[in-house]
């Protein structure tokens, strides 16, 4: 659905928009759909590939990595969510947050 909205030419304000209508909160998150356009502007049209697919395992939330983003935030109290994705190699980030930790704002970049 994602590559067919980018190549009718829709946005991908406009593709999260549908995907959040037709499929509620078990759509990709908005992130996602930003950096699938941003790999098809730059020419990726091979979908089956398993570096492309995404990571939103159950086994990415669990209590050693809710610590591990824990102590992150309470090491650096500006540390944004790009640098603990980065360090943890993790996308559940967006989830650990809010769900887990109670934490309702970090800087995106």
């Amino acid at each position: 659905m994602v590559f067919n909205d980018f190549k009718c030419n829709l946005t991908a304000q406009q593709n999260f928009a549908r995907l959040r209508s037709a499929f509620g909160d078990k759509a990709s998150c908005k992130t996602t759909i930003y950096n699938w356009f941003a790999k098809f502007k730059r020419g990726r049209v091979n979908l089956s590939d398993e570096e492309f697919c995404d990571d939103r395992s159950s086994t990415s939330v669990n209590n050693k990595n809710t610590d591990a983003v824990r102590r992150m935030i309470e090491t650096d109290r500006h540390v944004i969510y790009h640098e603990i994705r980065a360090s943890l190699g993790m996308s559940q980030i967006q989830q650990i947050l809010p769900k887990y930790l109670g934490i309702k704002k970090l800087c995106l970049w």
